[in-house]
């Protein structure tokens, strides 16, 4: 199994209250707007505090005089993100994946939940590899008068980058 793991930039344009959903389509080669992919709606800025307006909203604290910036100024490598603005992306970390092709798209919302009506970017990885095997397999129980066996096991673990 393999996990996606997809970079969403904080563009300079978002606000303290923009959030995102990832979607996909599991494979079945229709996107599923329906039911974004865990954890849902994931804020760009979760530390930072929402704008209240011109005056309203400590005017001379943020940004003008003595803020520090919050959006994760100077927090990453020059050039990753807008120039002279190097926010740090998130990462989104896919569920596991098995033999197939799979698209992701994003969506962004404002602080009141709308959609911001552009298209979204799809991502598509083709994935091929199989599952790898549990360990740590051990027989639970045994019915000899059902031929039934329970078996415990650890899952496999499959955290890894797509291309890799």
């Amino acid at each position: 199994m393999r996990r996606v793991e997809l970079d969403i930039p904080r563009l300079r344009r978002y606000s303290a209250d923009v959030a995102f959903e990832v979607y996909g389509d599991l494979g079945a080669g229709v996107m599923d707007y329906d039911h974004p992919l865990p954890p849902g709606r994931v804020p760009l800025w979760p530390a930072a505090a929402p704008r209240a307006g011109h005056l309203l909203d400590g005017h001379l604290a943020l940004r003008h005089l003595d803020s520090v910036a919050c959006d994760g100024h100077l927090d990453t490598l020059h050039l990753e993100a807008e120039h002279l603005y190097p926010a740090r992306p998130i990462r989104f970390l896919s569920p596991g994946y098995v033999f197939g092709r799979f698209a992701h798209a994003v969506r962004m919302f404002d602080g009141a939940g709308n959609h911001d009506g552009q298209s979204e970017p799809v991502a598509t990885f083709t994935i091929n590899e199989a599952p790898t095997a549990p360990t740590f397999c051990h027989r639970w129980l045994a019915d000899s008068q059902t031929g039934q066996v329970e078996i415990t096991f650890e899952p496999s673990r499959f955290v890894a980058r797509a291309g890799n």
